[in-house]
């Protein structure tokens, strides 16, 4: 069947809001349908010339198929309590005079992205606002107020966040010659510098410094921005000030985030900050603090995936919020764009499936592939889809993923001694904790369902940043499932088929004296599938 596209005016919705998606004149009066997790639902839809209304429909991820006979397609959307309730984080990095590309913001709506950060659009790092309308950024870049202006109204209007990029410590040779007392300190006295170029500005409550990068952080605001990306660089942890005193940064950080909230909510209602916690440092103290979401740009030595399964696990028992990986993807600075797509979409299933989302898209169908966002990657056309199914699934299926409730058992019902939950194939082994060349399965039970993400690492190693070969296509995995309650049913999905829709899996029962045991089997596995049981009310 011919694929044509429709598109939401929004990549997030909240209560009340109706749901706009423009329909093709072939699509004009085709069957629509709207789906949570396997069940269909009948909203009220109204139809129009240029496509359809939905109304009143309740908080959750949802997909959608619109079709005739001959011509469909198939989507997904969110409606959330706040912006904050969950953050879908992207870039933009280009503000020529020449007016930014309104196709990028376009392309990160029909993603779902709802927060975007503008990266390096600041005039210096210590002056964000710059003095005249067209100017040179930090590295020579030329840049445009009335381009940033244009990109933030556009996301705006797409039900986006924009987030303005503000490092919290970082101040220019002219800076901390106008103030010497506001720079950090070696033990010797020497002043503290980043890159050979920028100097370390004391962060504490009774510094200068602070007191103006909130004015700097407020003025961004005013400026248009919905919210401050908050960075650090790793280093320092500890620092000296102008007066030989101790700061010491892991107390004084969560406190600037704090004060950082309070400045920018008192600017704009709604406003809110994310703090880079680099190397998951300090993310014990920040995570609780008044921040929108737990960010954490990964570097080594996390270097394997169950090591993002790691940083993700923590990240949520520290707070209740949305777990960000800034995980940029190494192997787009290769040749290889096959092995470096195949990495992506394994890396992207274990932060998804682990709990979390990825900071890697932007700007116009472009991945992140290092810390400098400007050097970016522009993705091949003929990825595009992969991408857009993938982002389609993480919405659809959020109470799967990173909107799951329930606990994560992948090391007491499965594995080892474990025998709740097993797994039996001919063709390939099994793993809890992502081993190479092994099916990795991630375990979340509730009291109303079992969830198991299998993702498919067989044929590839370990490291998620490093290219890596499509993996063997499984087929004949059998599941058996220890739960001595009635089920309603056994579903899986997965982004790697031409339809998102859940498939009701067959299964058997056995009665045992250890209670029910469930066996069901999975028709492939390519790279990733969620597989769920409903247990009945």
């Amino acid at each position: 069947m011919e694929k044509l596209i429709c598109t939401f005016d929004r990549a997030q919705y909240l209560p009340g809001q109706e749901i706009r998606l423009s329909v093709p004149r072939a699509l004009a009066a085709a069957e629509v349908r709207v789906f949570r997790l396997q069940e269909e639902i009948f909203p009220q839809i109204e139809r129009k010339e240029t496509g359809l209304v939905l109304r009143a429909l309740p908080i959750g991820g949802y997909g959608i198929s619109v079709g005739t006979g001959k011509e469909s397609w198939e989507g997904a959307f969110d409606v959330a309590e706040s912006p904050r309730k969950v953050v879908r984080y992207a870039f933009l990095s280009d503000f020529p005079p020449t007016d930014g590309d309104a196709e990028a913001v376009a392309w990160l709506r029909d993603l779902h992205m709802n927060t975007v950060q503008f990266y390096d659009w600041m005039y210096r790092h210590d002056e964000l606002i710059a003095p005249t309308e067209d100017y040179l950024d930090p590295l020579g870049r030329a840049m445009s107020l009335e381009s940033i202006r244009r990109q933030i109204a556009r996301c705006r209007e797409c039900g986006m966040r924009p987030f303005a990029y503000g490092a919290i410590y970082a101040a220019t040779e002219d800076c901390f010659r106008r103030h010497p007392e506001w720079g950090m300190y070696t033990m010797d006295g020497r002043p503290m510098i980043f890159a050979d170029w920028l100097h370390f500005m004391n962060i504490s409550g009774e510094c200068g410094w602070t007191e103006h990068l909130l004015r700097e952080y407020a003025g961004a605001i005013r400026f248009g921005f919905s919210g401050i990306h908050m960075d650090t660089y790793g280093f320092p942890k500890h620092a000296w000030d102008a007066e030989g005193r101790s700061v010491d940064l892991e107390r004084e950080i969560p406190r600037l985030i704090d004060r950082a909230a309070a400045r920018v909510a008192e600017t704009e209602a709604g406003a809110g900050v994310i703090f880079n916690a680099v190397n998951d440092w300090p993310t014990e103290a920040v995570a609780s603090a008044a921040q929108d979401a737990v960010y954490i740009e990964v570097w080594p030595p996390h270097d394997s995936y169950y090591e993002l399964y790691l940083l993700i696990q923590k990240a949520r028992a520290c707070a209740r919020k949305s777990v960000v990986l800034a995980a940029y993807m190494k192997p787009f600075l290769g040749e290889d764009a096959d092995r470096a797509e195949a990495a992506l979409r394994l890396t992207w299933a274990a932060i998804s499936a682990s709990g979390g989302t990825q900071l890697v898209f932007g700007e116009n169908r472009a991945v992140l592939r290092e810390s400098y966002y400007a050097n970016y990657a522009p993705l091949r056309e003929s990825f595009l889809p992969t991408i857009q199914r993938y982002c389609d699934f993480l919405v659809r299926y959020a109470e799967l993923l990173y909107d799951d409730t329930g606990s994560d058992v992948s090391r007491t019902a499965s594995g080892g001694i474990n025998e709740d939950v097993r797994f039996f194939s001919e063709s390939c082994r099994f793993s809890v904790d992502a081993r190479a060349d092994t099916v990795w399965t991630i375990l979340r039970q509730s009291a109303r369902r079992l969830t198991v993400n299998l993702v498919n690492l067989c044929g590839n190693d370990d490291l998620w940043n490093e290219p890596k070969e499509q993996p063997r296509e499984l087929r004949g995995i059998r599941i058996s499932i220890r739960l001595d309650r009635k089920l309603r049913g056994i579903f899986a999905a997965s982004p790697d088929g031409e339809s998102l829709r859940a498939v009701p899996l067959a299964f058997s029962c056995e009665a045992t004296p250890q209670g029910r045991v469930y066996t069901a089997e999975l028709p492939v596995l390519t790279y990733w599938t969620a597989l769920w049981a409903e247990v009945e009310d």
